[in-house]
């Protein structure tokens, strides 16, 4: 698992250099993430034969969902790469209005699909994807918390 959670790092590492350029460097990083984030699912989702197409058609519909919720976020970072040095009081506030809303519309979107894979395959492997996840999500968040600096760092 720590394996998948460096390749992960790295390429949301890369990524994060892309953010200020153009549109096609974000779909290349978006199709490759998005193919190593599958085969670790398939990798450590252990799932019986008949429980396969049914897994995928949710994950996909999940990750689609989750893919509208990205852009917002990545949105926000950019703005945020932009502005970190020079944020006023309104404009930190207005930011982290945004990003709590982007963490609700996410939190809601899980639970949506937690309850979808839970009721197709049953509670243990909705569980075991939410755990998987949020393995994912966590180790992604700490990347990006741990490259940017903090509102005010420099401005003080």
């Amino acid at each position: 698992m720590k394996k998948i959670t460096t390749v992960l790092a790295i390429i949301f590492l890369s990524a994060m250099s892309f953010l200020a350029n153009a549109q096609t460097q974000d779909e290349m990083f978006n199709s490759v993430f998005k193919q190593e984030k599958r085969a670790y699912f398939a990798e450590n989702m252990h799932l019986k034969t008949e429980e396969f197409d049914k897994f995928w058609t949710i994950y996909n519909s999940f990750e689609t969902e989750r893919s509208k919720i990205g852009s917002e976020r990545i949105t926000l970072l950019k703005t945020y790469v932009e502005k970190y040095q020079t944020m006023s009081n309104e404009d930190a506030d207005a930011f982290m209005k945004k990003w709590l809303a982007v963490d609700k519309a996410e939190d809601a979107m899980r639970i949506k699909y937690y309850g979808k894979m839970k009721k197709e395959l049953g509670a243990k492997i909705a569980a075991h994807f939410l755990q998987l996840d949020d393995y994912i999500q966590t180790a992604i968040k700490f990347e990006i918390l741990d490259e940017l600096p903090f509102i005010g760092e420099f401005s003080n």
